[in-house]
C-alpha cells in the first residue's frame, strides 16, 4: 500500500510538471505570435487596418512656378478643388444630382447614378473646380472636397511650344513642363477620416492630414519682353505672307541662353485643344529644334569660315560667275542665271553667289570640309534642354562626291535645325562653343538646388578669321555710305532661300523656306536672331524680301525696349523718304532705270521682259540705297 501511494504521488507530480510545461509552451507560442504580429508584421497590419477604417482623399502638391530671366511668371498654379461624393452619406440624392449637374456642367443621369452608387466608398465627380463653385456644393450631405491645383499661363499663347502644358492631374506633357516635370511636380499629400464597417464617416472621429510638398521653381533664360516682340512680328509675317508656318529664336551668343523662341501657329495654353489629338500634336511640336530644313545661303558662312581659316582665300580675291559651273560633268546653277560676272569674295558673299562658294568648298576638299562641319556641330544635336531635338542630316563622308560637296558648300544637300544654325553663327562670330539652354537655375524657397552652367570651349578659328567674318556680315546688310540695316546700329546678317522637297525626294515646285540670321553688335555679337518663313504664298519667297524685314523690325524693337543706344545717333534720326513706285507691267529695263534714278538698288528674279510682281509694294517708304526685288514673266 505504501508503495502504491508513492506511485500515485509521483504520478501526480509528473502530470503537474507536464501541465506546467505545456502552459509555458503555450504562452511562449502566444508570445511569439504576438511578437510577430505586433513587432515584425505590425506596421503592415496597421496599414491594412487603416485601409479598412480610414478613407483618404488626395491633396495635390502645388506645381512649381516657371519664370523668365527677370522673375516674370510664365506658368503659375492656383488652388482648385476635386469634388467627391460618398453615396452612403447622401441624404437628398435627387437634389444633389441636380445641383452637381447644373453647377459643374455634367449630364444629370450619369451624375445621379454616381451619387446613388453605394458599392464604392467615394466617387470622383469632377476635378479642378474653382473654389467658389466647389464650396457652394458642401451644403449637401455626402459631398467632400479635396484640394487640388490648376496650372495657369499668364501670357496665354506666348511660348506655347516652349512651356508645354499639363494633364488634368498636373503631369507635364510637353515643353519645359515635361522636361523638368520631376522638379516641378512636388510631393502629393492626403487627408484621412475614420469610417465604420459600412464606410460611413464616424461623427467626432479623428482626422489625419499629410501635407503636400510644393514643386521647385524653374528660372529660365527667357526674356518675356523679347518673346513678345518675336511673336508679334512672326504673327504679322505669318499673315502677310500667307505662310504655312513661321518660327524663330533669339540666342544669347555670350552665354548660350535662349532669350526667345516661337513657332506659329500655336494655341492658348489655358485652353488646350485636347479633343483633337492630331492637331494638338502638330501645334505642340517645337519646329525650331525638331524640324530640319535645307538652309540655303545662310550655310555659306561655314564654307567662308573654313576657307578663310585655312588661308585658301581673302576678301579681295577676284572670282568669276557666269551663272553656272560644272563639277564632275554636272551643271550647278547660280541663283542669278545671267551670272554675277567678275567679283571679289566680299561681293560674292554680299550677292550670295553660288558659283564662288562651290569653288571654296572644292578648295577645302571633302576631308577638311567635314572637319569644319564637325567643329560647328552640323549633324549633331546641340544638347539643348528640349525633348525630341533633331541632329540634322549630313551625308556620310565616305559617300560624298565632289559634286555633293559643291552643293553642300552653298547650303544644299544638307539639312539642319534652326537652333543649329543660330548656334553655328554664335560659334563662328564669337569663337566660343556654348551649349544652348533654356534653364538658368532651379530653386526652392530661395535656395538654389541646381545651377545650369553651359559648357564652354573655343572654336578652332583664329581671331583674324572671326573679325573678317563679322565685318563681312555687317557689310552684307548695311548699305555702303548710307544707312545701316537698323539706322544707327551695327547689325550683321545673312539671308537664305531654299526649295523644299516632297515625300519622294523630288523638289516641291513653288515651295520654299525663306530665312534670315542676324547678329548684334556685328563686331562682337551679343545676340543671334533667326527667323524662318515656311512656304510663303503671297508672291515673294526670297529670304531678302520675306524674312529680312522681319529681322529688321525685331532688332529695332529690341533696341527700343532695352534702351540700347545707337552708335550713330544722327543716322537714327533719318526717316525713310523714298516712295516705292508701281512698276507692274513695265519693262524690266525701264523699271531698273527708274529705281536707280530715285536711289534704290535692284535684284531681279526671272529672265522675262516685264515686271509681274515687286517687293515691297507700291507706296512703301524706303531709305536711300535699299534693295528692292522685281519678279518678271
Amino acid at each position: 500500500m505504501k508503495f502504491k501511494s508513492f506511485y500515485n504521488l509521483y504520478s501526480l507530480q509528473k502530470r503537474f510538471v507536464v501541465l506546467i510545461v505545456s502552459i509555458v509552451m503555450l504562452f511562449v507560442v502566444l508570445a511569439g505570435r504576438i511578437f510577430f504580429l505586433q513587432i515584425i508584421n505590425g506596421k503592415k497590419l496597421q496599414g491594412l487596418a487603416a485601409d479598412e477604417w480610414l478613407r483618404d482623399l488626395p491633396l495635390a502638391s502645388r506645381r512649381g512656378e516657371i519664370v523668365d530671366a527677370n522673375g516674370v511668371s510664365l506658368a503659375s498654379t492656383i488652388t482648385s478643388y476635386d469634388v467627391y461624393v460618398r453615396a452612403r452619406n447622401v441624404v437628398d440624392s435627387v437634389g444633389l444630382a441636380e445641383d452637381l449637374s447644373n453647377k459643374l456642367g455634367l449630364e444629370y443621369n450619369k451624375t445621379y447614378s454616381k451619387v446613388t452608387n453605394k458599392s464604392f466608398s467615394e466617387i470622383l465627380i469632377k476635378m479642378q473646380v474653382e473654389e467658389k463653385t466647389a464650396l457652394s456644393l458642401t451644403k449637401h450631405k455626402g459631398v467632400y472636397l479635396s484640394q487640388n491645383v490648376k496650372r495657369v499661363y499668364p501670357y496665354s499663347n506666348l511660348l506655347t511650344q516652349v512651356l508645354g502644358y499639363c494633364t488634368i492631374d498636373n503631369i507635364g506633357q510637353a515643353g519645359l513642363e515635361s522636361y523638368y516635370n520631376k522638379f516641378l511636380f512636388g510631393v502629393p499629400g492626403k487627408s484621412l477620416t475614420q469610417t465604420n464597417a459600412q464606410g460611413k464617416e464616424i461623427n467626432n472621429s479623428l482626422a489625419y492630414y499629410v501635407p503636400s510638398i510644393d514643386g521647385a521653381t524653374l528660372h529660365t533664360n527667357l526674356d518675356v519682353q523679347m518673346q513678345i516682340i518675336l511673336e508679334k512680328e512672326l504673327q504679322i509675317a505669318y499673315e502677310e505672307n500667307k505662310a504655312q508656318s513661321v518660327s524663330g529664336l533669339i540666342l544669347d551668343a555670350t552665354t548660350g541662353g535662349i532669350k526667345a523662341m516661337s513657332c506659329l501657329p500655336s494655341f492658348d495654353l489655358n485652353q488646350v485643344p485636347r479633343d483633337n489629338i492630331s492637331k494638338l500634336q502638330a501645334l505642340t511640336k517645337n519646329t525650331t529644334v525638331v524640324d530640319v530644313y535645307e538652309p540655303g545661303s545662310t550655310f555659306k558662312l561655314i564654307t567662308l569660315a573654313g576657307a578663310l581659316n585655312e588661308g585658301l582665300t581673302n576678301i579681295n580675291e577676284r572670282f568669276y560667275c557666269g551663272g553656272r559651273c560644272t563639277v564632275d560633268g554636272e551643271k550647278i546653277k547660280c541663283w542669278k542665271s545671267v551670272g554675277h560676272g567678275s567679283l571679289t569674295l566680299l561681293d560674292a558673299f554680299k550677292n550670295s553667289c553660288n558659283c564662288v562658294f562651290v569653288q571654296l568648298a572644292l578648295r577645302l576638299g571633302i576631308d577638311k570640309y567635314y572637319e569644319y562641319l564637325n567643329y560647328f556641330g552640323i549633324g549633331e544635336k546641340t544638347g539643348v534642354d528640349i525633348s525630341s531635338e533633331s541632329s540634322g542630316i549630313v551625308m556620310p563622308k565616305e559617300q560624298v562626291r565632289r559634286v555633293d560637296l559643291a552643293r553642300i558648300g552653298f547650303g544644299h544637300a544638307v539639312a539642319v535645325t534652326q537652333l543649329q544654325m543660330a548656334n553655328v553663327y554664335a560659334k563662328i562670330t564669337t569663337g566660343n562653343d556654348l551649349t544652348p539652354n533654356l534653364l538658368n537655375k532651379i530653386s526652392i524657397d530661395d535656395k538654389i538646388l541646381y545651377n545650369n552652367v553651359s559648357s564652354n570651349s573655343k572654336v578652332k578659328l583664329n581671331k583674324e578669321t572671326i573679325n573678317t567674318i563679322n565685318s563681312m556680315l555687317s557689310n552684307n546688310i548695311n548699305n555702303e555710305d548710307s544707312l545701316t540695316f537698323v539706322p544707327g546700329y551695327n547689325v550683321g546678317g545673312k539671308t537664305g532661300t531654299a526649295q523644299k522637297y516632297d515625300e519622294n525626294g523630288q523638289i516641291a515646285t513653288g515651295k520654299y523656306i525663306s530665312s534670315f540670321i542676324g547678329t548684334y553688335p556685328a563686331d562682337n555679337p551679343k545676340y543671334v536672331l533667326i527667323v524662318c518663313v515656311n512656304e510663303p504664298r503671297a508672291g515673294a519667297y526670297y529670304g531678302g524680301v520675306v524674312a529680312k524685314p522681319i529681322g529688321q523690325r525685331i532688332f529695332s524693337e529690341i533696341f527700343e525696349i532695352k534702351s540700347i543706344e545707337p552708335t550713330d545717333s544722327e543716322q537714327k534720326q533719318i526717316q525713310p523718304t523714298i516712295e516705292m513706285p508701281n512698276l507692274s507691267n513695265k519693262t524690266i529695263a525701264d523699271a531698273c532705270s527708274e529705281l536707280k534714278t530715285i536711289g534704290l538698288n535692284v535684284l531681279c528674279d526671272g529672265e522675262g521682259e516685264f515686271v509681274i510682281n515687286q517687293q515691297p509694294s507700291a507706296g512703301t517708304k524706303l531709305y536711300f540705297g535699299e534693295v528692292v526685288y522685281l519678279m518678271t514673266n
